[in-house]
């Protein structure tokens, strides 16, 4: 019998730090990662070890019998991140839809309790798996119990024995863990060991007195400096030993049964696989327990008593299908392939073959990957190098289909190749047809041709994942995928028709591919001797607020970097809140939301904000920016990511430059280190209230017209209607309400959110907002026709056609309902300022590159666009942009940009 104990935090974590760089989003906006990347994992294990009986460990809410030993114990970490949080009740659901126990017991970590299931399995003749990379285990090492720590593929791992375990620390029994893991210390965990002491040393320690106390017994044995080190220690190891030792002696209410592995599982699996949008798995659910089962079919969930409950029972719900009706685009066929297709007919041609065909057909797929270029038609593939395929590949008069075309684009101008061509792009057409679903590659090709894609990019085998240096593993050329991309490419080509959805296809987002393709390509200049001296500036204010936050709170010895601490000085010493109770399960509240509402209460509350801003600035955004400088150019290149968003809005990563702070002056601060080259400048032009002159001109208020038109001071002449008085009697006061209001109200903000952003009384914020309706009526009959004609088609549209699909306007929960009309208010606005940027790019891209000029588009942060301009073109440079920003569509208000520049960024503006 195989007993097989997953430390399910560890696992957590893992997957947290293996997708952090390439997250999956599902179309509801959903980080997946974890939940994907976890269960996959324990599916392929379950595969791959056919265990007998399995189960998993969680640690319990709040603190442990350790934290109470010692309460700095693991105080030195940062805040657990909230996708881990956030993680835990629907992936314990999903184990529990498996019919595996969650094993937690209040007090107890993961490891005390999967030490004692170990131990007393052992004993009931198990031979048991424990399933965790953390190092602490190997003291629980023995005869039938063995270390299965994940290696850096899927099917990796190194499983640890007692005689690994001891070659391995170079000792003779695994029990000295114990005492390595004593004398070394773990800062991680924040427990002291014996300073100067390593592995190495304790290892060599230990061969020759084989215990922490024996040592100790014989100290004078030890070098003068030996025995100083050993006597500093001497008062903390007895309680370092006992927070390193794992409890093997807890009692566990689960028995062998309950862990035994179901030889079926019910439909519940189904149903979250489903919901989390994660098809794939379910080969691997149909591997290990057979045909999964139709939840909407199935009887009531069976009373599973095998499970342990340690989260608030979940129920599933499935999800609300929109009727279909002339004005709705249903977004997938109700029946999805019950199993996708292993195989796939096609045949591996030779170039000269497949280029022949190609000619014929006038268009191809194309994959590339490591230095190769895989082209392929509906039903036959070949590889060659890129200069085997230049004339293709280079042909204006030859379809190019693909999947993330941009990526392919450059790969191939690194080695000397422009992709010519009209460009069928299999991401964004399905983006265009149903941006709030998944766009990866496997998931549409099992839904739309019901085949499979083993190894495809996006959900990648879990050899990635534990890739010691965090970086994904390449893939080879793929003619299977490269057949799959044009089948799937002409497929959502038809999906398209003739309709909205194919013109913003063809007249923005597929001409938009190349003019980011050269964005990325080029780079931004990144001066980091600028970075350096900035963030020399904020370790220094991050101290002298940190010292500010321990002289408030009277607290010499404070962490302000602990959430815990921070929490008792506020609420347990400073007594910010009176009358407030402490949550019964886990810390007081320290988020930011909660500290606003006290920030007149004490000034500490502004202090720890300011510290934990600057902090964020530095650990978020500065200092990681010089790891993305390209050593070959001195620029940093950042991907745009033009198929994520649910409105159309382009968004950037590695870096991501879209979130850099300008609020703040210290985040302003950062646009200094954008510089331009010698002999260049930097230009910036940005649409001045384009969201808000898109509300003008779809609402048609007469006063927000008439103001714009006149140029006049937008927010001061609404503050003059709102407040009933006249334009000049208007205060900065009176415009900061107004312009708080305009981009607020409009996105549905509620009387609340609008108090704390005014901190205000809530009455006072409630009152506000009935007097901007009064005012503008035209806004609440805008609002009030967009929710009512989403709440009967489902979706809302851009002044260009682009669609979100908001179902869950129509949701019986309020909570639900209220998000879902908030989005369906904000989209037509963002989304058409998104749609108009985009065309605006287009166009100056084309005009740069017909006038013959070297100036290059370098950023687009929302509604701005940055450029690098040597100095004899800034004035045409110019020209082109307003010329090409402000006419790109005609409203009943102007379109009004502001172009400056300077040496860097911060001066452009």
């Amino acid at each position: 019998m195989k007993l097989f104990l997953i430390d399910g935090h560890a696992l957590i974590f893992k997957m947290y730090y293996a997708f952090l760089g390439r997250p999956m989003v599902n179309s509801k906006g959903e980080d997946t990662s974890i939940l994907f990347g976890f269960t996959k994992y324990l599916l392929e294990l379950i595969e791959r070890e056919h265990p007998t009986h399995i189960a998993v460990a969680f640690d319990p809410p709040g603190g442990t019998f350790r934290n109470q030993l010692y309460p700095e114990y693991k105080a030195n970490r940062a805040e657990t991140p909230q996708l881990v949080i956030d993680a835990l009740e629907p992936l314990s659901a999903i184990v529990k839809s498996m019919g595996i126990p969650v094993l937690m017991v209040g007090g107890f970590e993961a490891d005390d309790v999967i030490g004692s299931m170990a131990k007393r399995s052992a004993g009931e003749g198990f031979d048991v798996y424990m399933v965790t990379p953390d190092k602490d285990y190997g003291q629980l090492i023995e005869p039938h119990i063995w270390q299965y720590k994940p290696g850096k593929g899927g099917s990796d791992k190194e499983v640890y024995g007692v005689r690994e375990i001891c070659e391995k620390y170079n000792i003779t029994s695994p029990l000295q863990i114990i005492d390595i893991l004593t004398l070394c210390g773990d800062s991680s965990d924040n427990v002291p060991g014996v300073q100067g002491v390593g592995p190495v040393g304790a290892a060599k320690f230990l061969a020759k007195y084989g215990s922490v106390e024996n040592i100790y017994a014989h100290l004078s044995e030890l070098t003068p400096k030996q025995q100083e080190m050993f006597k500093a220690a001497m008062d903390h190891l007895p309680l370092s030993k006992k927070l390193v030792t794992i409890k093997t002696d807890i009692p566990l209410m689960v028995s062998a049964d309950q862990m035994l592995l179901k030889p079926e599982v019910g439909p519940e699996l189904s149903t979250w696989i489903d919901k989390y949008e994660m098809p794939s798995l379910k080969r691997h659910v149909k591997n290990i327990w057979g045909e999964i089962k139709d939840p909407f079919v199935a009887s009531a969930p069976r009373d599973d008593t095998s499970v342990i409950p340690t989260f608030p029972d979940v129920i599933p719900t499935f999800p609300d299908v929109i009727p279909t009706s002339p004005g709705v685009i249903p977004t997938f066929p109700d029946v999805i392939p019950s199993e996708a297709k292993e195989s796939l007919e096609f045949l591996e041609g030779e170039p000269a073959e497949i280029v022949k065909d190609i000619r014929a057909l006038g268009k191809c797929a194309v994959v590339v990957s490591n230095g190769k270029v895989t082209l392929a038609t509906a039903d036959k593939a070949a590889t060659a190098s890129p200069a085997e395929f230049k004339d293709i590949l280079t042909d204006s008069n030859i379809v190019k289909c693909g999947f993330a075309l941009k990526s392919q684009i450059n790969e191939l101008a690194a080695a000397g190749i422009e992709l010519k061509g009209r460009l069928l792009d299999a991401e964004l057409m399905h983006y265009l047809l149903n941006p709030e679903r998944s766009h990866q590659l496997e998931f549409l090709a099992e839904h739309y041709l019901g085949v499979s894609l083993e190894g495809q990019k996006q959900e990648e085998d879990l050899g990635s994942l534990f890739d010691s240096e965090g970086e994904a593993v390449s893939e080879k050329p793929n003619s299977r995928e490269a057949v799959i991309v044009f089948q799937l490419a002409e497929k959502l080509r038809s999906e398209l028709g003739d309709g909205k959805a194919a013109e913003l296809y063809n007249t923005i987002e597929e001409p938009l591919i190349k003019v980011l393709a050269r964005m990325e390509q080029i780079g931004v200049r990144i001066d980091p001797e600028s970075l350096k001296d900035f963030a020399d500036g904020l370790r220094k204010t991050v101290m002298e607020k940190e010292a500010e936050v321990r002289t408030l709170a009277g607290v010499p010895t404070l962490n302000v970097s602990s959430p815990k601490q921070i929490g008792e000085v506020l609420f347990e010493k400073l007594k910010i809140a009176p009358g407030l109770k402490k949550p019964v399960k886990g810390s007081w509240p320290t988020d930011e939301e909660t500290l606003l509402k006290y920030r007149e209460v004490s000034p500490i509350i502004d202090a720890i904000l300011d510290y934990r801003g600057t902090k964020k600035l530095l650990s978020t955004y500065i200092e990681p920016l010089p790891g993305y400088i390209s050593a070959r150019d001195g620029r940093v290149h950042t991907t745009f990511n033009q198929a994520l968003t649910s409105t159309g809005r382009l968004s950037s990563s590695n870096p991501n430059l879209q979130n850099i702070p300008v609020r703040t002056e210290q985040g302003r601060e950062i646009r200094k280190a954008f510089t331009a080259p010698k002999g260049s400048v930097i230009m910036s032009a940005d649409y001045s209230q384009i969201e808000l002159r898109l509300m003008a001109h779809l609402c048609g208020d007469a006063h927000m017209v008439e103001a714009f038109r006149e140029g006049q001071d937008v927010h001061a002449a609404m503050a003059a209607k709102i407040f009933r008085k006249p334009l000049a009697e208007v205060t900065p006061d009176d415009r900061r309400v107004a312009k708080t209001a305009n981009f607020g109200i409009m996105y549905g903000i509620s009387s609340f959110g609008l108090a704390q952003r005014l901190h205000c009384p809530r009455k006072v914020a409630a009152q506000i907002i009935d007097d901007y309706f009064a005012s503008f009526p035209t806004i609440r009959s805008f609002i009030d026709g967009t929710l009512e004609s989403a709440r009967r088609t489902g979706y809302v549209e851009t002044i260009f056609g682009r669609r979100r699909y908001v179902p869950d306007v129509n949701s019986h929960n309020g909570n639900i309902r209220a998000m879902a009309e908030r989005n369906a208010v904000n989209a037509p606005i963002q989304g058409s300022a998104a749609d108009i940027i985009k065309l605006a790019m287009i166009g100056v891209d084309r005009a740069l590159r017909e006038q013959g000029l070297r100036s290059r588009m370098v950023l687009q942060i929302h509604d701005e666009l940055v450029l690098e301009v040597p100095e004899d073109e800034i004035q045409p440079v110019k020209r082109i942009l307003t010329e090409q920003m402000e006419g790109v569509m005609s409203l009943s208000v102007p379109l009004t940009v502001e172009c400056n520049y300077g040496k860097n960024w911060l001066e452009a503006h």
